[in-house]
């Protein structure tokens, strides 16, 4: 019966002359019995419902043998028996999540093939992305991403090769060599790149040019002797050309509407935890991957997520003028980012813009000084 087990229920042995007469008196002040078995003579064994231990006591005080509880069933003793185990499940249970946590913690950053000075720019670049000592991180990182992103913004670098061992970031570069000193040459200023003329500072040396005048990557700027070699600054006009692609003229931005879809991945199986509805009309899903360590171990399972934003269109739509202008500003943005940090723009002017399936091509051209003097 389904109240047994939701009451409790409690096996009785009794013995003595007059144990199979209890039954039927237990049954006159209304105890239901279960399993009810006559093992042998003057001897009686039964199950009744916890809440009915009060009648049985009122007629084990008029009966002359022995009544004995033999075993206890039921959902109140099993919670009583797990309440007792509690403290064991639930430090388990902490001791798995931390040994969890430790395992997704970077403990350590190792870095091959740079100097010192390369090695931190290398460890801020990391820290901009997240991968520090002492971060923890259970989402899965984008080593390739990483490692193009390294490339294009760390001078000097031309290979990054970064691998997750446990708990351990290895990461392997390889940068420019610089070139050999050629005495000869470091003894006069020459010029890194072409450009006019517009400004120089002679600390040292006889000047080979004069302002206004047109110069090519290797011509001498300021000549030095073999006592003391030429020293100084020539600022020259220079010139860029950046080509931005955009996509139409139509803004779309995020309403505030959203859907998370929640997945959890056993080995190759992948099920669904939480799946709402989806949104009507153009979205923009972002996706985020979980995964769980232990130390060197990845754990056979990980959670997935899928964020859907409800795009709209914007109120404005931008004007040719205002988008050529965003174009130019980003386009400027880019360049400074490759420029020293003295150069200075001086102007811009937008050579050719065509439209190509749905986007906008556009080529910048920019007017940059800055100092183009070099041994």
């Amino acid at each position: 019966m389904a109240d047994f087990f939701l009451k409790g229920a409690v096996t009785v042995l009794v013995r003595g002359e007059e144990a199979p007469l209890f039954p039927g008196r237990l049954h006159q002040r209304g105890v239901t019995l279960k399993n009810l078995q006559y093992s042998r003579q003057n001897e009686v064994q039964f199950s009744l419902c916890l809440e009915d231990l009060g009648k049985l006591r009122q007629e084990a005080r008029h009966f002359k043998g022995k009544v004995r509880f033999k075993e206890r069933t039921g959902l109140p003793f099993l919670k009583k028996r797990i309440m007792r185990f509690t403290p064991f499940l639930l430090t388990s249970i902490c001791f798995f999540i931390l040994m969890i946590l430790l395992s997704a913690m970077i403990i350590r950053i190792d870095i091959q093939g740079a100097d010192a000075e390369l090695e931190r720019d290398i460890r801020t670049f990391l820290k901009k992305e997240g991968v520090r000592e002492g971060a923890i991180q259970l989402h899965d990182v984008n080593t390739e991403e990483i490692s193009r992103r390294a490339v294009q913004n760390i001078p000097g670098v031309v290979r990054f090769l970064i691998q997750k061992k446990g708990v351990v970031y290895v990461v392997d570069v390889s940068s420019e060599k610089p070139p050999a000193l050629d005495t000869a040459k470091t003894r006069h200023v020459r010029a890194a790149k072409s450009g006019v003329v517009h400004d120089m500072f002679i600390k040292y040396g006889v000047a080979e040019i004069r302002r206004g005048d047109f110069v090519e990557a290797g011509d001498p700027l300021i000549k030095g002797t073999k006592k003391k070699p030429a020293a100084g600054t020539v600022t020259a006009e220079t010139w860029y050309k950046a080509t931005v692609t955009l996509g139409g003229n139509a803004l779309k931005t995020r309403n505030g509407e959203k859907r998370k879809h929640i997945f959890f991945s056993i080995g190759e199986k992948e099920y669904s935890l939480w799946d709402p509805s989806s949104l009507k009309g153009p979205v923009q899903t972002e996706e985020n991957r979980y995964s769980f360590h232990f130390f060197s171990y990845q754990l056979p399972f990980s959670l997935r997520t899928e964020t859907d934003y409800s795009l709209k269109r914007a109120g404005t739509v931008e004007s040719e003028a205002e988008q050529e202008k965003r174009v130019i500003q980003a386009a400027k943005a880019a360049l400074m980012a490759k420029l020293p940090k003295e150069a200075v723009i001086t102007g811009e002017n937008v050579l050719q813009k065509r439209a190509e399936s749905g986007k906008v091509k556009v080529i910048i051209h920019f007017q940059v000084l800055e100092n183009i003097a070099i041994h």
